[in-house]
């Protein structure tokens, strides 16, 4: 049977929709034995939307394939990374684009703001471990984060990290979705506002290892802020 029928008639083990149904179709339950229906569709979604990255350009880059790998290693061990990228092998295979908005409308509804951030500042670190990210995959990235309504100010902030445009400091004032222009109380209150939207404490409804992401956008936030305001000063 088709990965399309799964999807048609809800055959999805957990929770039903194209994120189930995937999990059904390629995984089977035993493995996320002790897991919540949220932590298991966060983990699969991270296979599924950063095969769909690394196929946007048209070419499956060694590079991709080893920033998943060693991402899935240092986050779940040995054993179960191994599990995951066979199951990442096989998704990499398949044609999912067309569950694209499915999965994206589905994991809406399941996790918070905080952890689908978290999710479009993978699928950039991804995209751009082969130290260039393709505007195919930009364009993808904006649909998935269109798809998990994360506005276009996140999306520009996270992407900043990643595409590098003009000077570092361009960078620094698009990482705290301010400008150049912005006064210093402007910048102060946009710093605290994002310290308290990628804090790793606000992430719900993913398992703890899954945390570590928020780290990395935490801890660029406030280089970013230190950086401006060592230049003003």
């Amino acid at each position: 049977m088709s990965l399309s029928k799964w999807v048609g008639i809800g055959a999805g083990w957990f929770f039903g929709g194209p994120i189930g149904a995937i999990i059904g179709y390629y995984i089977g339950k035993n493995f996320f034995s002790g897991k919540n229906d949220n932590e298991k569709a966060y983990e699969i979604s991270l296979l599924i939307l950063s095969s769909l990255v690394i196929k946007a350009d048209g070419k499956v880059r060694k590079e991709e394939l080893n920033y998943v790998k060693t991402f899935f290693s240092r986050t779940f061990g040995e054993a179960k990374s191994k599990k995951y990228f066979e199951i990442f092998n096989t998704l990499n295979k398949q044609s999912l684009s067309s569950q694209l908005r499915g999965i994206c409308l589905q994991l809406t509804q399941s996790i918070n703001h905080a952890s689908r951030l978290q999710i479009v500042h993978f699928l950039f670190g991804v995209a751009s471990s082969d130290n260039e990210v393709h505007q195919s995959e930009i364009n993808l990235i904006n649909k998935i984060a269109t798809y998990l309504n994360v506005n276009s100010q996140d999306f520009q902030s996270i992407a900043a990290m990643f595409v590098k445009g003009g000077s570092s400091l361009e960078n620094y004032y698009k990482i705290l979705e301010v400008d150049k222009n912005s006064t210093d109380e402007e910048i102060k209150k946009s710093y605290r506002k994002l310290v308290m939207k990628y804090h790793p404490d606000k992430l719900q409804g993913v398992s703890d290892d899954i945390v570590k992401l928020a780290n990395e956008k935490f801890l660029t936030i406030q280089d970013a802020y230190e950086k401006i305001m060592q230049s003003r000063s």
